[in-house]
């Protein structure tokens, strides 16, 4: 399976996914391996199965070291609030302080179609909830206001403009 980033104006980063139906959609594996391949090759940390192209609740986070699969993953609890800069593979240059919970309380399905609960906290409980957020049709930039919004694009500009690209 060969997937490809989608570009951030691309409509199904704002579509609600469908949740993966082991009978209907067959076994996750496949999906997940290319997903995982895909996030490694972009030094990325979490990459959400809408960010190539597929509208599921699916998401893989971590590194080639450990990966977690989260499939139709939710969120128990939250506790306290901070701010943080993000990242987003399907935003490449865009960096932004977004509030998210600190340490959060989750429940997700793995490869294999067991209840995973869990907890997490720090960067992998940013990452699980900026990964779960594509899958309810929010991107980073709708966390943000709109002049810290202007300010992140107009930064990329520069960057990118420096860099020729």
């Amino acid at each position: 399976m060969d997937l490809k980033l989608v570009a951030e104006d691309s409509e199904v980063l704002r579509e609600v996914a469908e949740p993966w139906d082991w009978e209907k959609d067959g076994d996750p594996g496949e999906l997940v391996k290319a997903m995982s391949k895909l996030m490694v090759l972009h030094n990325g940390i979490g990459l959400a199965a809408p960010q190539c192209g597929i509208s599921k609740r699916i998401f893989v986070m971590g590194n080639s070291d450990h990966l977690v699969a989260c499939i139709n993953p939710e969120i128990i609890s939250g506790n306290e609030r901070v701010r943080d800069q993000e990242g987003c593979l399907s935003f490449p240059d865009l960096w932004m302080y977004v509030e998210r919970y600190k340490d959060i309380s989750v429940e997700y399905y793995n490869v294999a179609g067991e209840r995973v609960q869990q907890e997490f906290i720090g960067l992998m409980a940013r990452v699980y909830q900026h990964e779960l957020d594509h899958l309810n049709s929010i991107c980073f930039d709708d966390r943000v206001g709109k002049l810290v919004l202007e300010r992140a694009k107009e930064k990329r500009k520069k960057k990118r403009a420096r860099k020729g690209v």
